[in-house]
């Protein structure tokens, strides 16, 4: 449907305010808002229904209108309710952001414009039917790439291919990635072939946990039935999406309170093993735990299961501690790279992270009968990977070795009262004296103290750098050719570096 389409209806009777050249405009959507900003609800392409509750004086038209644009909606239509006309600073808004605009007289409800709209977005009964008839998403994509004349593809924004009717090039799911996590959709994606991203409706957070239709073609030369297509597919995804999501859930709720129990020492192993048994894992197999952190722990619990399902290996994950913790099944021989399939599953799901940081623990190879210290080993290196300085951060359990593993574990009072002791002089001798003492030092330390590497990388004499390094000495009262000192420092300075990455 275009906006002309609408304008020509005479029993909707609508009055063009604006945009007379652009009611070539396709409509795939419609959405009724009285809210002054509500980008965070549309996708893009829908005609926005307002009956201006928002506008308090001339100036939040410019804001409402502005959020429409940056929204990339296909036009407003306008309410008389409340104002009696559209006034004239609307108007003047949608002009200067070139967004085409109608009057909605008084004897045309919202309802009757809406439901004009979305008859012509109603799900194709083949689809539907096949959906409620229990077909599975294979059987589905192949209706849909019948009905489109192409091959198209369901992909989660955490890497990987949920279904498709063909193999997908990497580079064509790499750059259908980057596109789903930096616009909104439909938009075209440029691989080793062009294809259309259309998006699947959901409430899934954050966006790395969503999924998306990417079908072949171009999105330029898609007339309204190609369009009306995509849309029913991602209609019906999203319905089979939800089945998994409630299956997920209950082989999660199952588990999830054995494990407490198993942490607070109510409950044996051969307890939860018997509820790993009913979530459909083998128990007689070795497991490795994966604890993850990507902010509150509905989401983190979301993006796990679509991380854990990225992997191919048996899994149940579960809301525990302040994230989420997943439990892989599997001979030892698939274990063993669990680390690294994840450190590249994480690497694709960063781009739909938004501001969220997201750290990832991963436990050894244990046995079933192990599974409270595979829980805790998981749970230390997930506070390993918050305490680096990346967005998105996997330590395995072999890297527990480490001093990061002493500072991690250290409350933060303490943390901060060490770092303040060892650094708080030389910070503020710096800030007093627009010097830089503490790079100098950070810099001696990670060269091993040695004098003409330092010197080489501050780009200074060595006899400079010696005398900074004795200036050094002298406002902390520490002697740096004592080894203890340098590894104070050393800690101190690690602590600096990830507090203030934190």
């Amino acid at each position: 449907m275009l906006l002309g389409d609408l304008l020509s209806d005479p029993e909707l009777g609508l009055v063009l305010l604006t945009g007379a050249e652009q009611m070539d405009r396709p409509v795939r959507g419609v959405y009724i808002t009285d809210l002054l900003d509500p980008r965070r609800y549309l996708s893009g392409g829908e005609l926005v229904l307002s009956g201006l509750v928002w506008r308090n004086d001339p100036s939040d038209s410019e804001k409402f209108v502005a959020a429409l644009v940056d929204a990339g909606v296909a036009g407003l239509a306008a309410g008389t309710a409340r104002l009696g006309h559209a006034p004239p600073d609307l108007v003047q808004a949608c002009q200067r952001y070139g967004l085409p605009a109608f009057e909605v007289p008084l004897t045309v409800s919202f309802t009757t414009l809406a439901d004009r709209v979305q008859r012509r977005f109603a799900p194709r009964r083949e689809l539907v039917s096949a959906v409620a008839a229990g077909a599975n998403l294979d059987r589905v994509l192949r209706m849909a790439a019948d009905e489109l004349g192409a091959d198209c593809w369901v992909v989660s924004a955490a890497g990987w291919v949920v279904g498709g009717t063909a193999e997908l090039a990497a580079e064509t799911r790499r750059a259908a990635l980057r596109e789903f996590a930096t616009g909104h959709l439909p938009r075209p994606v440029r691989g080793d072939e062009p294809c259309v991203l259309w998006p699947v409706e959901s409430d899934a957070e954050p966006r790395a946990a969503a999924w998306f239709v990417l079908a072949r073609g171009e999105l330029a030369a898609w007339d309204e039935e190609h369009e009306a297509i995509a849309t029913d597919l991602g209609t019906v995804v999203a319905l089979l999406r939800a089945r998994v999501e409630e299956t997920r859930r209950i082989a999660g709720r199952s588990v999830e309170a054995a494990l407490r129990r198993l942490l607070d020492g109510t409950s044996t192993p051969a307890e939860v093993a018997a509820r790993l048994e009913t979530a459909g894992l083998p128990t007689g197999q070795p497991l490795r735990a994966v604890a993850l952190s990507a902010g509150d722990q509905a989401a983190s619990t979301t993006l796990l299961r679509e991380i854990a399902a990225a992997t191919g290996l048996a899994s149940v994950t579960a809301a525990l501690g302040e994230g989420a913790t997943a439990l892989f099944v599997a001979d030892a021989h698939h274990l063993a790279d669990l680390d690294v399939r994840l450190r590249g599953i994480v690497a694709d799901a960063e781009l739909g992270l938004g501001e969220r940081r997201l750290a990832v623990g991963v436990s050894d190879v244990t046995p079933a009968t192990a599974l409270r210290g595979a829980l805790e080993e998981a749970g230390y290196a997930r506070r390993l990977a918050q305490r680096r300085p990346g967005r998105a951060e996997v330590v395995a359990a072999a890297e527990l070795a480490s001093h990061e593993v002493l500072l991690a574990s250290m409350p933060d009072e303490l943390r901060l009262s060490y770092r303040h002791r060892l650094l708080a002089e030389l910070v503020a001798y710096d800030s007093a004296h627009n010097c830089d003492l503490v790079r100098t030092l950070r810099v001696f330390l990670d060269c091993s103290g040695s004098w003409s590497r330092c010197a080489q990388q501050l780009h200074v004499h060595v006899n400079t750098l010696r005398y900074r390094i004795q200036r050094i000495e002298e406002i902390t009262g520490r002697d740096l050719t004592d080894f203890s000192s340098r590894v104070d420092f050393y800690l101190a300075l690690q602590l600096d570096r990830a507090m203030t990455a934190e």
